[in-house]
């Protein structure tokens, strides 16, 4: 009779427990990206070279350091597991050299406004946040790995153009176009907003997209096996830990 390795017998057990994990900071492991499209006629976001009001300077600063928190693993039917991070569980399937366990989150919905005159306006959202983390298992109780993950969020706003105010009872637009957009008139800029009697954008509707995006690169993780009776241990202390990371917003 042959025996298989330890180490490959090692691998396709389950890495179970409760773990105390803790994730370095690294900076830059976290990019980012915002965009904004928009189809009125003279509004744009501003920019400096824009000119306005220069009294004001921001600045934005990030500092961080490492997290600790824990986590709970335990085997599943079909040989499968689950992996618990305070209120959030990940599945989980063998893969390559470990386990790779994996959620995402998926919202959406939209909240509409119409009047039998015609008049509509809409606010729509749909955000998708995915987290991923792969294990891999030593030959001893503590547990290495990688955690990465992704997060998409997109906001629309739609709006007649023009409409009669008089009917709706609606005078000033609801699209929130004063908060993004400017129009520059006489070399001052001013927020732009959608009137109901004039003709503020390209379109019979006026809309507005915001979408953020962002990414967090695989970043490695070690966790010690913490000893207690699983279920009530982690019951008691899953809320526990340190973010060990502030942000800094200054404006001059």
């Amino acid at each position: 009779m042959r025996f298989l390795p330890a180490l490959l017998l090692l691998g396709a057990c389950t890495p179970s427990g409760v773990y105390m994990i803790t994730i370095p900071y690294v900076e830059g492991s976290i990019e980012c990206d915002t965009t904004l499209d928009e189809n009125f006629v003279d509004g744009f976001s501003p920019d400096p070279s824009d000119g306005g009001s220069s009294d004001w300077t921001y600045t934005e600063s990030y500092t961080g350091a490492d997290s600790v928190g824990f986590f709970h693993i335990a085997p599943t039917s079909g040989g499968t597991a689950v992996l618990t991070w305070g209120d959030s569980a990940y599945p989980g399937v063998a893969e390559g050299d470990g386990w790779t366990f994996t959620w995402a989150e998926d919202t959406q919905g939209s909240d509409t406004a119409e009047h039998k005159s015609g008049y509509s306006y809409t606010e729509s959202f749909h955000s998708v946040t995915t987290t991923t983390f792969h294990i891999t298992q030593p030959p001893f109780a503590d547990i290495a790995g990688t955690v990465s993950g992704s997060s998409t969020s997109t906001r629309e706003y739609t709006e007649s153009d023009k409409w009669d105010e008089g009917e709706t009872s609606v005078y000033e637009g609801q699209i929130p176009s004063d908060q993004y957009l400017v129009y520059k008139e006489s070399g001052d800029l001013y927020p732009q907003a959608n009137d109901y009697d004039v003709k503020d954008c390209k379109d019979s509707d006026c809309t507005i997209t915001l979408s953020d995006s962002c990414t967090q690169t695989a970043t490695d993780f070690t966790a010690k096996q913490v000893s207690g009776e699983d279920v009530m241990l982690y019951d008691t202390i899953k809320g526990d830990g340190q973010s060990g990371s502030a942000s800094v917003d200054t404006g001059v």
